[in-house]
């Protein structure tokens, strides 16, 4: 059943089960949840630690256990929080399925990437786990497959596991399925059927996927997609109830047309409203939060309370910010995503963000701030929506971070710049990405990793230009993109490392100076 000694699943950190991210949700939801900086969190499935471990980085005086079927994984975890000399953070081998009462109780607890890929049996025992060790104010969340929006994926996994039978080694395997992969793309081609086109567009994605997601995802004995319904009314089973989603955007019909949102006003109980957006939407992924039966959550949130919270945001404004201008302006996101911003106060707001970035600052301040720098803009401009509105809306997007308190962060680059001692860690291992402050996965190249291992803050910023010249010069590094003329390689190089500097000290990867 389980393959994760020879194929690893990847193990990165996952924004949306940080006890910050959580924490806030609930809140906004009238719980009182315990301060993620003080705070028991577990995680179920952790692999080698790639999610829990920079959690327990960033937050010293909170407590982490993380517990994984292979012990190889675990293993591996275990000597990295060593190297890291962490003393907040525990990792367990051992089954969901026969955990003991020795774990403890929990402010959070996590499962990513896991409830849907175990057997009904484990299922059930996982949600056990969560009724018994969630304290009275604790969160829970769980990400699965969802029917019947995964279906389409299902045909892929059907094929894939029809293609690769009797092959028992996971690599041989993967391999078959990549080979398979490439062939059915091509008969595809030839298709103009709309399910062609689609199914076309999941098998490319599949080829440029991470190999373990592959296998784990395809190749493994279960994957079970579930009806949101019965997600619903397993966890109630065990004494749970629904919160929301991770992203609150995914519980609104946004985009769905007016009819959509018609109807589902008209249904009145939430959860087949809810089930009725999986359909509508093709939905076929939840990552869902639970508390315990007796939480009564408030679901009318009161956009007056963001001014209670701190946000962070890398959005990058307009080049010529307007704040006089009625008509929205367009920020962009890290991922090239456009968004209009048409709140003054809102536009002023999010580029003192940007600015500040990975701080994490008061609105309430920050608003009266922006106010100020918008000349009296706001709500009451044309075109406005109100800063609460345009943040809330951000917010549920996944384009903004709200926190509990603010955080200051020097995001400037330090003179010698020295990675801090967990991202080193993380070039050491070979990881694709470094996790970030804000507990993202920060995607590097080979040159920006070429860069990093020189971040031993003994070199400045010109002789870190002069090493990477000369190593593209000796051929030991590439540059990215296309062939450059040598009498502009100095200009092109020191262009890259200036722009990376800046990426990692904007994402909080610096040691302190």
């Amino acid at each position: 059943m389980y393959h994760y000694d020879s194929l690893p699943y990847a193990s990165d950190p996952f924004a949306e089960t940080h006890p910050q991210a959580l924490a806030v949700l609930a809140q906004l939801l009238g719980l009182a949840t315990t301060p993620p900086s003080a705070c028991r969190v577990l995680e179920l499935g952790c692999a080698g630690g790639g999610n829990l471990i920079p959690m327990a980085w960033h937050l010293r005086d909170s407590e982490f256990v993380g517990i994984d079927l292979e012990q190889a994984q675990i293993d591996t975890g275990r000597a990295l929080i060593d190297e890291l000399g962490l003393c907040n953070i525990e990792l367990r081998q051992g089954d969901i399925a026969t955990l003991g009462d020795d774990l403890g109780t929990f402010d959070y607890v996590i499962a990513h990437g896991v409830f849907s890929w175990i057997p009904a049996a484990v299922r059930d025992a996982l949600l056990a786990l969560y009724k018994r060790v969630l304290r009275p104010n604790g969160v829970g969340y769980i990400s699965y497959n969802t029917s019947p929006g995964w279906h389409v994926r299902g045909m892929l996994r059907e094929m894939l596991l029809f293609h690769t039978q009797g092959i028992t080694d996971p690599r041989k395997s993967l391999d078959a399925a990549q080979q398979f992969l490439a062939l059915y793309a091509e008969t595809l081609r030839t298709q103009t059927g709309a399910l062609s086109r689609h199914l076309l567009l999941e098998v490319e994605g599949l080829r440029t996927a991470h190999p373990s997601y592959l296998y784990h995802e395809y190749l493994e004995t279960f994957n079970q997609p579930l009806l949101f319904r019965d997600f619903v009314e397993l966890a109630q089973s065990h004494g749970l109830r629904y919160l929301c989603e991770s992203r609150l955007e995914a519980m609104f019909p946004s985009g769905l047309g007016t009819m959509a949102a018609e109807f589902l006003e008209s249904v009145d109980d939430p959860s087949r409203s809810e089930q009725y957006l999986d359909f509508f939407a093709q939905r076929t992924f939840r990552q869902s939060l639970l508390v315990h039966d007796d939480v009564r959550p408030n679901l009318d949130i009161d956009l007056e309370r963001l001014a209670d919270y701190a946000c962070a945001s890398n959005l990058v404004p307009p080049t010529r910010l307007d704040l006089r201008c009625g008509k929205p302006q367009v920020f962009v996101s890290q991922d090239g995503k456009e968004v209009g911003i048409g709140d003054a106060q809102a536009r002023a707001m999010l580029a003192i963000l940007h600015d500040s970035y990975p701080s994490a600052l008061p609105l309430g301040e920050l608003a009266a701030q922006a106010a100020a720098a918008a000349g009296g803009g706001g709500a009451d401009q044309p075109g406005g929506a109100g800063w609460h509105s345009e943040l809330f809306g951000l917010y549920a997007n996944g384009l903004v971070q709200l926190q509990v308190r603010p955080a200051a962060f020097d995001n400037s680059t330090p003179v010698r710049p020295r990675l801090h001692a967990l991202a080193r860690a993380w070039l050491a291992q070979g990881a694709p990405n470094l996790p970030t402050l804000r507990h993202l996965p920060l995607n590097i190249d080979a040159f920006a990793r070429h860069l990093g291992s020189c971040l031993d803050g003994e070199h400045d910023r010109d002789a870190l230009v002069r090493k990477m010249v000369d190593d593209v010069r000796h051929g030991t590094l590439v540059l990215p993109g296309k062939a450059v003329d040598p009498r502009q390689l100095r200009g092109v190089v020191a262009a890259n490392v200036d722009r990376l500097l800046t990426l990692f000290a904007h994402n909080g990867l610096f040691e302190a100076g």
